[in-house]
């Protein structure tokens, strides 16, 4: 009887904190066609604001439809130089990701001869720069600090306008690498990777604010869905993380087969920039044709705004 007392009093109690918190929570509006409203979603001065656009190059992120981005999966400099030149002449692809963990056991400093070489070739295409560990899908495994001076030689001695920084490699070498790309004007994309599974909705908002914290100039996580309700969380965690807890640029993605509708629904949930395939040969499961893609975000960006924004 105890036992019972207590579990229906703690029901009981359960029950009265939920209807004080949304009593204290939401208001009335005047127009009787309105549902009472939560403060923190609609009242003035509540929502964060507008993204804060990052401009290079002319290509604005954080404004219109997400910017599609390819990244280079060549094998040889030679090839990687050749697949750049491609990318460059089409139009579809605001941007150009460079994938130097894809070219065999390329050092730094070799690495940085090839950028400066692409970087004239793409004048009008910002470009990222990502070394993708192995763990995260990548083609080459490295230590931290072989990572950091890899990314250091490449910030001394070459040309990008992005870097993107896995947000689980050593905290500190995070912070050098961050603050050593700050130094040489070149924007920061801290980055994560679940290529098995997807995490929970508030863990996906905590890791983006933690990346933000880190000074990352873009958000970018990408899960593996394996159900669409998976793509679902980590849509919804982009939308609530947009409108509710920061300014930044986002790149979200769920791969995989269930995965393919957010990467093309970013202008709806927040995420700024999606990864496109091109030639065939995609370098994430779920990947869509970069003409297709383009196609698709124009017909949605004018069913949204057909007046223009």
């Amino acid at each position: 009887m105890k036992r019972r007392f207590l579990m229906q009093s703690g029901i009981s109690g359960l029950a009265a904190a939920f209807s004080g918190s949304a009593l204290a929570s939401t208001k009335l509006k005047g127009d009787e066609k309105m549902m009472p409203v939560d403060s923190v979603n609609r009242e003035p001065g509540w929502e964060k604001g507008p993204v804060e656009v990052l401009e290079i190059k002319g290509v604005r992120i954080g404004e219109g439809r997400p910017k599609i981005i390819a990244s280079t999966t060549a094998k040889t400099p030679e090839a990687f130089i050749a697949l750049v030149k491609d990318y460059n002449n089409r139009p579809e692809l605001d941007m150009i990701e460079l994938r130097p963990d894809y070219i065999g056991e390329i050092s730094g400093k070799e690495f940085a001869k090839l950028t400066k070489e692409v970087y004239e070739i793409a004048k009008n295409k910002p470009i990222l720069m990502t070394f993708r560990d192995k763990t995260e899908g990548g083609g080459r495994h490295v230590s931290d600090e072989f990572y950091r001076d890899f990314y250091f030689d490449v910030l001394d001695n070459g040309k990008i306008d992005l870097i993107d920084i896995e947000m689980f490699r050593n905290a500190d070498i995070c912070k050098q690498i961050v603050a050593k790309a700050k130094q040489k004007g070149v924007k920061v994309v801290m980055s994560d990777h679940e290529f098995g599974w997807t995490p929970s909705e508030a863990e996906i908002i905590r890791r983006m604010l933690l990346q933000e914290e880190l000074g990352s100039d873009i958000l970018k996580i990408a899960v593996m869905a394996h159900t669409t309700g998976d793509a679902l969380d980590l849509m919804n965690a982009t939308w609530k993380t947009r409108h509710y807890y920061s300014r930044k640029p986002m790149l979200t993605m769920a791969m995989g087969k269930y995965g393919v509708m957010s990467r093309m629904t970013g202008e709806f949930t927040g995420s700024d920039i999606t990864f496109c395939m091109v030639g065939g040969k995609p370098s994430a499961p779920g990947q869509i044709p970069s003409e297709e893609a383009k196609t698709i975000l124009d017909s949605i960006h004018k069913a949204m705004y057909p007046n223009g924004k």
